[in-house]
């Protein structure tokens, strides 16, 4: 009860220093995902930032700054893109409710609503990593394997806390080709050789969003610790180190 009553200070004191709270959620299976809360009072709804792995935490936030800015007092503001520097161009859709019931569940309590109207914030094509769902539909699996466990239960044998090291060319869709365990939660999967691997592309996900990426990786949860595969980008076919 005292968490709450802290979390919920915490938020009000933002409203009221900034104009909105911006909730970050980060840690087990699921995309990295990031939503205001506070913008009702000021513009009527509220807005989420969901995967984009793309963009830094740091990024994040500046991008629901030039957003929210972009978006105070302004008519049809969401019928263009939203231009910011060297970040791409963001556009906005409706949020579908079966997504924000999911995701913004702290909008609900905190405003004690069961109605509210969520944005969602869409990089561009070159900026979109496959991790961004499309929120404008109802949620469900099929279409969106990423955010599986929305509602599937975690059902590997290793931590659903567990970790990669990858690069952004799996994250927009090229197929991993190297992939290393090093420890119990930890694993490096790359689209090419890992040392050749520039850090600036090198991203920390969890490892339930690769998988939901290629359901092909799911034999890498089974390597021993300190093992590693290997595949031909035609063939795909797994092989072990020697």
């Amino acid at each position: 009860m005292i968490q709450r009553e802290e979390f919920l200070r915490e938020i009000k004191a933002n409203i009221e220093q900034h104009g909105y709270h911006v909730t970050v959620v980060t840690g087990g299976q699921l995309p990295r995902f990031a939503y205001t809360i506070g913008c009702l009072e000021n513009l009527g709804w509220e807005f989420i930032f969901a995967g984009g792995e793309y963009y830094s935490k740091f990024d994040v936030s500046k991008i629901f700054d030039e957003i929210i800015s972009a978006c105070e007092g302004k008519r049809g503001w969401h019928n263009h893109a939203i231009s910011i520097d060297s970040l791409g161009d963001f556009y906005i859709a409706k949020v579908d409710k079966s997504w924000s019931e999911l995701l913004t569940i702290s909008v609900f309590d905190y405003y004690n609503q069961t109605e509210i109207q969520v944005w969602q914030i869409l990089p561009d094509a070159n900026h979109r990593t496959l991790d961004v769902p499309d929120m404008s539909q109802a949620f469900e699996i099929v279409s969106q394997p990423i955010w599986q466990w929305l509602s599937r239960k975690w059902d590997y044998p290793v931590p659903n806390s567990s970790m990669s090291v990858t690069d952004l060319s799996v994250l927009f869709g090229e197929k991993a080709t190297e992939v290393t365990r090093w420890e119990e939660d930890e694993w490096e999967i790359f689209s090419g050789a890992g040392p050749d691997t520039p850090k600036e592309v090198m991203r920390i996900v969890p490892l339930g969003l690769l998988l939901g990426i290629d359901k092909s990786l799911e034999r890498v949860v089974y390597l021993e610790t300190g093992k590693g595969l290997w595949r031909d980008k035609v063939e795909l076919e797994w092989n072990g180190w020697e």
